[in-house]
């Protein structure tokens, strides 16, 4: 790793510290604290300056929009997340034992580890043939550990037909503890994996996950200076592609409405990935209905806000709530999630609370339309 810590990322290659010009529109511009400017102002002086912050810590949902916003360029989402791991390092607390358990090969039993050797003989003999490196493609699938959950499916699928899949069992974009405030194991996953992906001979990587398409692509160069040699892309993206050439044709159109529910993440990979799937979606004939927060100003799903409060879980199921109340609000039934933690934080919000929601991910609903059972 060229980068040792999150605040290396809080000022990109080539810039320096003084280019933080303390403006305050990262927090002025927050979905969720939507600061005054002499507040944010004063906030982001605190967090530079190491002091404790008045509302940051008890408030930001770790949602990326604040990067987005910056006029400099630079990452206040790591400033923030250096000093909330800080904080949290200082009460004697470390990273529950919960939280580490979903992180691929933390151990040798983690959740998604767990979760393979329980597979079927067809797919274990699947995730085999995923360890091995494809022959040279100028397209790769790439399929991490949420994928490697369903390899049956997308190992069957005709649409992806012409990808060549990889998906070694211990390789991981380590969005995981990178969120979840342990960045020495995400650098050590980060390497591992990126010795896997160098054998590839390839020209683009294309991601099954949304938040490998985000890792992988984006924070692992612009944020901890970790460059693969060719093209990242998401599934979303490549399948987009595929339609509007002629490649691809839906042959199972869906006529319903959908919300769609954008990842947090969703900000760093912008309008790109966003056109992609809302093409998608119109193109499968879902009418697409956008919440109140969406694009560059989604609300988080909760996923990352177990951070907070000294690791306290209960925040993730207060930001959820948020989210299935706008999804209510939008008088949507059904409602898709671009992002594996999206999909959990949601259906177990809309469970919690009676909210009968029909939640998807968006991607196999996709794969669907194309004419995949998945």
């Amino acid at each position: 790793m060229i980068s040792t810590s999150y605040i290396d990322a809080f000022v990109p290659e080539g810039k320096e510290d003084k280019q933080c010009i303390n403006c305050g529109i990262c927090l002025q511009k927050c979905p969720v604290m939507k600061m005054g400017k002499e507040e944010s102002r004063a906030e982001i002086r605190r967090l530079i300056n190491g002091e404790e912050p008045k509302r940051v810590f008890d408030e930001c949902t770790f949602c990326f929009s604040c990067n987005h916003y910056c006029p400099e360029g630079l990452n206040p989402y790591s400033l923030i997340m250096e000093r909330m791991v800080a904080k949290n390092r200082q009460s004697g607390r470390g990273i529950p034992e919960a939280a580490s358990y979903m992180m691929t090969g933390k151990g040798e039993t983690n959740y998604f580890f767990d979760l393979y050797k329980a597979g079927t003989a067809e797919d274990k003999a699947i995730l085999d043939k995923w360890d091995k490196v494809p022959s040279k493609s100028k397209d790769t699938l790439f399929i991490g550990c949420y994928g490697r959950s369903v390899p049956s499916g997308l190992e069957r699928s005709e649409t992806l037909a012409s990808l060549p899949k990889y998906g070694p069992r211990d390789a991981c974009c380590g969005e995981i503890p990178h969120r979840f405030g342990d960045y020495d194991f995400f650098s050590e996953r980060v390497e591992r994996t990126k010795e896997m992906l160098l054998r590839l001979d390839t020209e683009r990587l294309v991601c099954y996950c949304g938040s490998c398409s985000n890792y992988l692509g984006n924070v692992w160069p612009n944020y901890h200076g970790v460059k693969l040699p060719f093209e990242v892309i998401s599934l979303y993206e490549w399948l987009w592609e595929k339609y509007n050439s002629g490649e691809l044709k839906i042959k199972r159109p869906m006529q319903r409405e959908m919300a769609v529910s954008d990842s947090c993440y969703g900000s760093e990979l912008g309008d790109g990935f966003f056109e992609a799937i809302r093409g998608l979606y119109k193109a499968a004939g879902m009418n697409v209905i956008e919440l109140e927060n969406n694009r560059y100003d989604s609300l988080c799903c909760g996923f990352a806000c177990s951070l907070r409060n000294n690791y306290d879980q209960k925040q993730v199921s207060i930001q959820a709530k948020k989210k299935v109340d706008q999804i209510l609000a939008s008088g949507a039934k059904d409602v898709s999630c671009n992002c594996p933690g999206c999909w959990v934080s949601i259906f177990q919000s809309s469970k919690e609370n009676d909210a009968h929601l029909k939640v998807y991910f968006g991607i196999n609903e996709i794969l669907r339309a194309f004419g995949d059972d998945l």
